[in-house]
């Protein structure tokens, strides 16, 4: 979840390293995940008002390092029911070709997943994430082990506002990839996380 300091990388062979989603978090990436805490204060109160223009996805950053946010008319709980519906995501989401939840041990879990689409040129890279949820606030993955990815980690976080609920992803990733298809490699990555949000918010949308 799409979506950590965790190793589990395979040597990247030439071309075949292509996706190799290194998602590293921490001022020397330029990206502060909010601890719980913060995250859960958040969600405290009345609800926030929000800026008008997130009705529709918004994307910042670059070069990896993400942070995509938008308005959903719909309540918190039925937010984190579509977003924890893990397995459900398989070929809905634009990358998610397969997911499976291994286990779960109350709000720990280990969710692997089979990423494909024109940000991995079309590999499949296959990925075991460690996930912590705070239903219905916010949830945190990690990557356990995974072909040809050095790290990954992130977050998803689910604010009440006013006029329905802020969805907030924030992301860092790093391919492994040789200098001249870094470009290319970044644009196809932003346009697949601008289709996640939509499909997400769509499928939140849908009854």
């Amino acid at each position: 979840m799409g979506g950590s300091s965790a190793l589990g990388s395979q040597p990247a062979k030439p071309c075949h390293g292509l996706l190799n989603q290194v998602l590293t978090l921490g001022a020397a990436v330029g990206l502060t995940l909010a601890t719980p805490a913060q995250l859960l204060a958040q969600d405290s109160g009345p609800d926030r008002p929000v800026q008008p223009a997130l009705a529709d996805p918004v994307l910042t950053g670059s070069k990896g390092h993400y942070r995509a946010r938008m308005l959903v008319p719909v309540t918190q709980a039925r937010a984190w029911a579509v977003l924890t519906n893990y397995e459900a995501m398989a070929g809905l989401m634009p990358d998610i070709r397969q997911a499976k939840v291994l286990n779960r041990q109350g709000s720990q879990l280990e969710l692997a997943q089979t990423y494909q689409a024109p940000s991995t040129f079309g590999l499949p890279i296959k990925v075991v994430l460690a996930v912590e949820e705070r239903a219905p606030r916010w949830m945190r993955y990690r990557l356990l082990r995974g072909e040809r990815i050095l790290s990954l980690q992130g977050q998803w976080s689910l604010t009440r506002v006013r006029g329905g609920v802020l969805v907030d992803h924030q992301i860092a990733l790093e391919p492994d990839l040789p200098a001249f298809l870094r470009p290319t490699y970044d644009d196809l990555n932003e346009a697949n996380l601008r289709q996640s949000m939509v499909v997400l918010r769509r499928l939140m949308l849908a009854r």
